[in-house]
C-alpha cells in the first residue's frame, strides 16, 4: 500500500472511531419515573410500592439488550398532598434518576399521606421537565402514575402534560385506583392511549401476602453477609452503610426478595462503596486518603489495599451467585405456590408494573427470558 493510501486510510479509521456514537460504547438504559398520589386514601398505594419495589427490581433481573444486562434507574415523585407547597402544584421530587435502590427505598418511606388535591398533568410535567431523560431513543424510558382522583384537576391540562412525553418518545403507563366502573377512570385510560402507553385499575387496598419459601431463610442469612462485603468510603460512606442496614430492617417482612435484588447488577452503592466506586471508574485506590478509607484499611499499603479490596470483591460476588442459586429455587417453588392460588395477585401494582414492563421492553428490543 502506498505510504500516501496508508495515511489516509488510517486518518480515517481515526475519524471514524472518534466520530462513532458513544452509545456503541455504553450500556442501554432502563428509566422509570415512578409518580404517586399520597393523599389520604392512598396508604394502601404507598405501601403497595414499599413492599413490591424489589419484586419488581427482581423481575427485570433476566432483562438484556445487545447481550448485556442494562442500566436502571429510577426516579420518584408523589403529589396530591396538602404538606407540599400549593404553588408547586402539591408535587414533590423525592428523587431524581438513580441506580442507588436503597435511596428510592428510603424516600418510598419517607412518603406521609395527607388530603391534597391531585393535580396529574402537573406532576406529568414537572417529571418531563425536570428529570434528566436519556437523549438515546434505543434506551426505554417509561412514567408510571398512579391516584384515584379526577386525572383533569389542576390548572396544566393533562393533555399537555401528556404531549410533552408523547415529543420525548417517553411512554406513560397510568394506574386508576378507584372504582373499575368509574367515570373518572376514562380520562386515565385516555392519557395512557395517547401516550402509546398502557392503562391499568387496581385495588390499592388489597392485602399483599408474601409467599414465604423454603429458602428464604438462607437468603436472609446471605444477605447479611453480602453486607459485610461492603466498604464505606468518602463522606457519604458511613451514611449509605447505614441507610443500607435501614432498608434491610424496612424489608424485614421482604427480606428474600430484597436479598434477591442486593444480587442482581442493578444493586449499585458506587457513591458510597469502594468496590462499585473502583468498578466503575470513579475513584481509584491511589488518589484516596487514608481518611477517606475505613479504619481497617487505613496504614496498609496500595499493595495490601488491593488485596484487601480484591478479598472483599470475590467474597461478594461468591455470596451473590450462591443467592441468584436460591432465587432460581425460589421462583419454581412461588409460581407452584401461585398456580394453587385461585386468588391470584393480578389487581397490584407490581403485577401490573412488571406486566408492562416486560411488553414495553420487548417492543423496544430488549430482551427477556
Amino acid at each position: 500500500m502506498p505510504k500516501l493510501t496508508r495515511i489516509l486510510f488510517a486518518t480515517a479509521l481515526t475519524l471514524s472511531i472518534l466520530c462513532f456514537p458513544i452509545k456503541a460504547f455504553a450500556k442501554a438504559k432502563i428509566q422509570m419515573a415512578i409518580l404517586l398520589d399520597s393523599s389520604n386514601s392512598m396508604d394502601g398505594l404507598i405501601d403497595q410500592t414499599r413492599t413490591q419495589i424489589w419484586q419488581i427490581v427482581n423481575s427485570l433481573s433476566k432483562v438484556t439488550k445487545d447481550g448485556e444486562v442494562p442500566e436502571l434507574e429510577v426516579a420518584l415523585y408523589h403529589y396530591g398532598n396538602d404538606s407540599l407547597p400549593s404553588q408547586e402544584g402539591f408535587v414533590r421530587l423525592l428523587t431524581g434518576f438513580t441506580s442507588e435502590l436503597d435511596l428510592v427505598s428510603e424516600k418510598l418511606f419517607s412518603i406521609q399521606t395527607n388530603g391534597g388535591q391531585e393535580y396529574a398533568g402537573w406532576v406529568i410535567r414537572s417529571a418531563m421537565q425536570q428529570l434528566n431523560w436519556s437523549k438515546d431513543k434505543e434506551d426505554f424510558r417509561v412514567i408510571f402514575i398512579a391516584g384515584n382522583e379526577p386525572f383533569d384537576q389542576g390548572p396544566v391540562r393533562w393533555s399537555q402534560a401528556v404531549n410533552l412525553a408523547v415529543n420525548g418518545d417517553i411512554l406513560v403507563n397510568t394506574i386508576y385506583c378507584g372504582s373499575a366502573e368509574s367515570q373518572e377512570r376514562q380520562l386515565w385510560a385516555s392519557g395512557a392511549t395517547l401516550a402509546k402507553g398502557s392503562h391499568f385499575n387496581i385495588n390499592q387496598d388489597k392485602k399483599i401476602e408474601f409467599i414465604k419459601s423454603p429458602y428464604d431463610e438462607q437468603i436472609a442469612a446471605l444477605n447479611a453477609q453480602l453486607n459485610q462485603t461492603y466498604i464505606p468510603y468518602g463522606a457519604r460512606g458511613a451514611a449509605g452503610q447505614e441507610r443500607q442496614a435501614i432498608e434491610d430492617r424496612n424489608s424485614a417482612e421482604n427480606i428474600a426478595s430484597r436479598g434477591i435484588s442486593k444480587a442482581s447488577q442493578y444493586y449499585n452503592n458506587a457513591s458510597w462503596d469502594l468496590i462499585d466506586a473502583l468498578d466503575r471508574g470513579i475513584v481509584t485506590l491511589e488518589q484516596l486518603s487514608d481518611d477517606a478509607l475505613p479504619p481497617v484499611m487505613r496504614g496498609m499499603s496500595l499493595g495490601q489495599k488491593r488485596e484487601y479490596v480484591a478479598r472483599k470483591k470475590a467474597e461478594r460476588e461468591r455470596i451473590q451467585a450462591t443467592i441468584r442459586d436460591l432465587s432460581q429455587k425460589r421462583d419454581e417453588y412461588v409460581i407452584k405456590q401461585r398456580q394453587a392460588n385461585v386468588n391470584g395477585g393480578e389487581n397490584t401494582l407490581d403485577y401490573v408494573i412488571i406486566q408492562s414492563l416486560r411488553q414495553q421492553l420487548a417492543a423496544k428490543g430488549f430482551k427477556l427470558q
